[in-house]
Order: structure tokens, then sequence, then C-alpha cells
């Protein structure tokens, strides 16, 4: 018997950010964006609002969903890389904003891994009976990260007209190559355990920190004295550095492998998936995990366009539209699959009750 799910629920801020609100505060195009990306659109959180709140609106959201009472969740699992303060994590945090009970709250930090990491340890505690109700969440406040300055926040949130700031201009002209893929949003899946053959039957989960350096923030660390000073900030050493050519070699062998690694493992094939719930990085990357399992398109549904890159929001966003579209039957057979900063990667493996 694995854990099924019963419920998910999702949370996004209100304000949306196109590609054309972009080409305001830095040398880019629409087309420029797309044709990389697919992202067309994202949404940022307004000043004050992190990933606590937008986590504990999607778990609330998800309780309600599957008519759970926050008294009965035992155990949290709370997936982010964007957390509201260094310490503590959130998960604590989310539990107290969502009225859960003194419960056991994991702080998990896999980055675009997160939310499958999260899905593997919550099933592991409900098989060996500590937990009975579990909550997943991944929630992302990228807005923090973005390498705008106040004047191009301005031009954004529509209090500005413009132009920018010229300083401003090229600061966020030099980040582009990973400022356009993020947005913020968060979600949320119930778990219980279930009666039958049904659920979670399987996963596989893998690290190498060997490739750390893929996509890592190299400053604000305990490895430096103080952890974070004036000239760190100055070097840009608190934004993210990317090697998106190398990014994408490898996603794009991992991710189909641990798939079907994972099917492997339980006698079945990549001709039984109904659908594969990809992590939403990049649109080509998503479309060459289909190529690579060939698999069609609808069964490998990308939202990037949408969204952008939510880090570990993307699964559930992802999970819960599709359920809402029709597309998560009973007896649907669904893979999650992720590859992200660490280099962390895996895939789990689902059977709808």
């Amino acid at each position: 018997m694995g854990s099924v799910i019963v419920g998910t629920g999702v949370a996004q801020p209100p304000h949306v950010v196109s590609n054309a609100d972009l080409v305001k505060v830095m040398d880019t195009s629409d087309e420029w964006i797309q044709s990389r990306t697919g992202v067309a659109r994202r949404r940022y959180v307004a000043p004050g609002v992190g990933s606590v709140q937008l986590a504990a609106e999607a778990v609330s959201a998800a309780l309600n969903d599957a008519g759970v009472a926050p008294g009965e969740v035992d155990l949290l699992v709370n997936a982010t890389m964007t957390p509201d303060m260094f310490a503590p994590g959130n998960a604590a945090l989310v539990q107290a904003e969502v009225g859960l009970e003194r419960i056991c709250a994991f702080e998990i930090r896999q980055q675009c891994s997160g939310f499958v990491y999260g899905l593997e340890l919550a099933d592991a505690m409900l098989a060996n009976g500590r937990a009975t109700t579990a909550v997943v969440v991944g929630a992302e406040a990228h807005a923090g990260y973005m390498p705008f300055g106040p004047t191009s926040w301005a031009m954004l949130r529509g209090t500005h007209d413009g132009p920018a700031d010229p300083d401003e201009y090229a600061a966020a002209t030099d980040s582009r190559a990973w400022s356009v893929l993020f947005g913020d949003g968060a979600g949320a899946c119930v778990l219980r355990r279930g009666e039958d053959d049904s659920g979670f039957i399987g996963g596989r989960l893998f690290s190498d920190g060997g490739s750390y350096d893929l996509i890592h923030v190299p400053g604000i660390g305990f490895s430096r004295q103080p952890y974070i000073d004036a000239a760190q900030l100055e070097a840009g050493l608190c934004i993210p550095q990317m090697k998106g050519m190398e990014l994408f070699r490898q996603a794009v062998r991992a991710m189909p492998s641990a798939v079907t690694g994972v099917l492997d493992s339980v006698g079945l094939s990549v001709s039984d998936l109904d659908l594969v719930i990809a992590h939403q990085a990049n649109a080509r990357i998503v479309s060459a995990v289909g190529t690579a399992l060939g698999l069609d398109e609808s069964v490998v549904p990308s939202n990037i366009a949408e969204h952008g890159n939510t880090t570990a929001a993307t699964l559930p966003i992802l999970f819960h539209e599709q359920r809402l579209a029709g597309r998560v039957g009973s007896g649907a057979l669904v893979a999650f699959t992720a590859f992200g900063a660490g280099a962390h990667w895996g895939a789990s493996l689902y059977r709808v009750p």
C-alpha cells in the first residue's frame, strides 16, 4: 500500500509580469525570452510577502480540498530555496501560520527537486507509521533574487512610467539569462496511507555534489567571515550563477533516466505512463524529456509559459492544474520528476486510486 494524494492546493501572487514588462527594465524581447525559455509571464510577490505566506495559503487550500482539518495533520514537509529568513527555516513558520499542531515539520533544501524529495520523505514516514496525514508543500518567492533596482521595480509595479535608470538597466541585462526564468508561487499535496495497491509505488532519488556549480549562489555562507558583507553584495555573490548549457544537458539525461529506472524497478514501462509531471525549468527541457521518453507532449504537459520556473512549486502547481483539467483519473499512472541545483534529481511513481 502506497501513500495517496487526497487533496491539492496552490497559491499565486496577484501581480503578473509579462515579457513586455521586462523589456522596459532590461535589454530583451518577448521573442528572445519565449524562444529560449518558453516563459510568457510570471508572478512576483509584493514587498513583505514571502514564501511562508504562499506556502500557508497553498497548504490551507489543499487541506480544504481534501476535507482534512489542520488538527489531523501530523507531518509537514516544506521545500523551498527562498526562505523568509536565514534561520529558522520556513517549516515551523508555515506550521504556525496554518494552525497545525506542534507536529514534525521538515525543512528541505533540494531546490528544484525539493518537491519530489518531499513526496518520497512523506511516503516513507507514512509507510513506517510515523505519521498518518502528511502535507508536502513547495513554495518560492524569487522576487527577492531579481536584479532590479528601485526605479525598475516601480516600473514593473506600475507606479513609475520610466525610463529605467541606466545603471539598473545594465545590471538587469547582465542577469537576463536566468532572471527571466523565475516566478513566485506555491503548491501543496495532502497525503494519507492508501488501502490498496495504488498510491506511490516506487521512487528513486539522486545527488551529485560534484555538479553543484551548475546553478548556485556563491556568497552569503558560513565559510566566509563574516558570512555576509558589503563586498559580497557589490560583487553580486548573493544572486544565482548558472551554467545554462551544461544544466540543460544534464537535466535532459537525468530526468528520463530516473523515470525509466523507477518504472523498471516495479516492472512497468514508459508505455504504461498516463502523465509525466516534470519540473518546469525551461520549455525546451520539458520537450526534450518527452522526446527522450518517446512520449507525446500531451503526456508531458508544460505550464511554464504562465508561471515561469517556480522551483520547488512547479510539480504541485502542474499536478493541481492537471487534476482540475480531468487528466488525473482513477487508475492513471503518473511520474513526478525533477532535476535541480545540488545537483539533486529523481522520480516518484504514483498510481491514482
